[in-house]
Formats: structure tokens, C-alpha cells, sequence
């Protein structure tokens, strides 16, 4: 009888083992299907943009996205993170930043589905990054100043070389890229080497101040510290629009195609970081940049129109920049702009 009884102990265990088998394995299919794609964004562009961009792509496709800032810093340090950050995208970062980025084996080739709206200088030849948004340089005035100066304001590099404006000048640091640097490489490249530095010889005689972000740069211009600044395009359009004592001005004698783009991280989430990429070529994403108060940023896309461009714009006179100089010699071409002009001591 004991035997019996154990015998139908054990059957009854084991069927209970198998039943409980049965109901976990649902369950734990349940969780996976529950499970959703991720992909981890890191950013070096204005964050409500990221964000706004970030959450209208997760409402299209169900796919997480998290924002997270790339950390001011050394190049050394900012590819550091990119490289420990288990990102999938950067987004935001330039032409020149781009290149390094891929030296150091940072980025992973990925052709995008609307490859054929991206112009060729606009990229990378092996898709490793592709330009998103394009802005150029301009000049931010002060009217207030302008006038008291008895000054029109500029509309060529060349105009900063007036006297009055000695002094007067307010320019974003050229470490940090952006309208700094850009206006560097590309009289450089416009104007050959010589002519370049015998330009800079003579801006260094109006004594500009160089800020460290484009906030400060802004902001000497805006107070009537200084009169004219260096600063991206948009920026000075934008301030034109709800500022009344601002006016925005375009150099005609040389311009830079301000690169901001995007590129796939040796990140975990391969597949979505396309998806995503995909999704920032789109024609709904260049609404998004509208929304925002972006609008007149040039967004990259199978409906940007190069004619509305230049209603804000105009033609610009702007090299297609040789990234092996502008990226690997930035230090230089600083370091001799900055000096040009200089006596040596000795």
C-alpha cells in the first residue's frame, strides 16, 4: 500500500512540475514578445531638437529611443564616451568630427534607403556618415552700434576691416568648429594660403574676442558690448525675426557649408540605428526641424528644395572642403590664423 502511495505521489509531482512548466514557458514568451527595439541616441545638437525628433520617430515605428548628450570636452574625450557609451547613433556631429571619428574606427557603414537625395559632398564615400542639415556662416549686427558708427551693415569679409570696427568684432572659439572655424577653412581654401593668412593678418589688427560657446558670441552682440559677430546662418536669421535691434547679413565673398549629420555607432542595436537613420532622411523628420523653430536650417532630403534655400541664402561662393585638411590639420590652421600677422619675439 505505501508503495502504491508513493508511486502516485511521484506521478502526481511530476505532474505538477510539467504543468508548471507549461504555464511559465508562456509567460516567459510573453515577456520577450513584450520586449521592445531600443535604440540609444547620443547627441551634439540642440536638445529639444534630439528630443522632439527622437519621440516622433518611437510614435512611428514603436522602436525606444533615449537621448543622451554627448559631454563637452577634447575630441580625446567626446570619442571616449562615444566609444564606452554603448550608443547606436550620433547625431549631430560635423563633417570634420565625422572624419576622425571614422580614423579611430568609431563609426560602422550604413547606406541609407534615401542615399540617392545625399550629394556626394555631403558624405562619406563609404556611407559611414551622411549629412542631415546644412547651415552657412553670417554676420549678427548690432543696428543700435551700426548706426551710433555711422556703418551699413556687412556684406563681405572684407567689411570687418573697417576702422570703426576695431574692437567691435565678437567670434564663437574655433576649437569648438562651427562658424569659428568654418570661416578659417573656408577663406583658406577659397583664397589659397597666402591671401588667407594676409586676411587674417589684417582681422587680427581689429583685436576680435573669440567666446567660448556661441551663446557668449551671441550675447556681446545682442548687450551692444560688441557690434558684429560670426555665427551660423540660421542663427542670425532667427534672431533677425524676434529681435528688432538684430540684423542678419550674409558674406559674399566666401561662405562654408556648416555639415551637421548622423552616423551608425558600433552600438548593440544595429538594426535600429538604420531604421533611424532612414527616418532623419524623411520627409516627416524635416517637419519635425520646422516645428521646432529649425526651419531655416537646409535639411537634407528627397524634398529639400535648393531654390528655397537660396531665397534665405543666396548663392553662395563655398568650397567643397578636403576633410584629410580641415579635421587633421585643425590645430594648425588655427594656431597660424590666429598668430598671422604676428612679430615673432625672439
Amino acid at each position: 500500500m505505501r508503495y502504491i502511495m508513493k508511486k502516485i505521489a511521484a506521478v502526481l509531482a511530476a505532474a505538477l512540475c510539467v504543468l508548471a512548466l507549461w504555464n511559465y514557458q508562456p509567460a516567459a514568451a510573453g515577456k520577450d514578445a513584450e520586449k521592445k527595439e531600443q535604440v540609444k541616441i547620443c547627441i551634439s545638437m540642440p536638445p529639444e531638437l534630439a528630443h522632439a525628433l527622437a519621440d516622433d520617430f518611437t510614435r512611428a515605428t514603436n522602436i525606444e529611443a533615449e537621448v543622451v548628450p554627448l559631454p563637452p570636452g577634447s575630441v580625446a574625450n567626446r570619442f571616449k564616451f562615444l566609444a564606452n557609451s554603448a550608443s547606436d547613433v550620433w547625431l549631430g556631429g560635423t563633417a570634420e568630427e565625422f572624419y576622425l571619428a571614422a580614423e579611430q574606427g568609431l563609426l560602422v557603414s550604413y547606406q541609407p534607403e534615401e542615399a540617392y537625395a545625399v550629394p556626394a559632398e555631403f558624405r562619406q564615400n563609404n556611407w559611414l556618415w551622411t549629412a542631415l542639415y546644412i547651415d552657412h556662416i553670417g554676420f549678427l549686427s548690432n543696428k543700435h552700434n551700426l548706426h551710433y558708427f555711422g556703418l551699413y551693415a556687412p556684406e563681405s569679409w572684407q567689411d570687418l576691416l573697417a576702422d570703426a570696427l576695431k574692437f567691435e568684432l565678437a567670434l564663437p572659439d574655433p576649437k569648438n568648429g562651427g562658424a569659428g572655424y568654418g570661416m578659417m577653412t573656408a577663406l583658406w581654401q577659397l583664397k589659397g594660403e597666402e591671401k588667407a593668412l594676409g586676411y587674417a593678418a589684417e582681422l587680427n589688427r581689429q583685436r576680435p574676442e573669440y567666446f567660448v560657446n556661441l551663446q557668449e558670441t551671441i550675447d556681446e552682440v545682442r548687450h551692444g558690448y560688441k557690434t558684429v559677430a560670426v555665427v551660423p546662418l540660421s542663427v542670425a536669421l532667427l534672431l533677425e525675426r524676434s529681435e528688432p535691434n538684430l540684423f542678419a547679413t550674409v558674406p559674399a565673398d566666401g561662405n562654408k557649408n556648416l555639415i551637421s549629420g548622423a552616423a551608425v555607432l558600433n552600438g548593440p542595436n544595429r538594426q535600429a540605428a538604420g531604421r533611424f537613420i532612414d527616418y532623419l532622411l524623411s520627409r516627416r523628420a524635416a517637419e519635425i526641424v520646422d516645428e521646432t523653430g529649425h526651419q531655416l536650417i537646409w535639411s537634407i532630403s528627397a524634398e529639400a528644395d535648393e531654390d528655397l534655400r537660396d531665397e534665405y541664402a543666396g548663392k553662395l561662393l563655398a568650397p567643397v572642403d578636403d576633410l584629410s585638411w580641415t579635421a587633421g590639420q585643425k590645430a594648425e590652421v588655427i594656431e597660424r590664423w590666429i598668430n598671422a600677422g604676428r612679430i615673432k619675439r625672439q
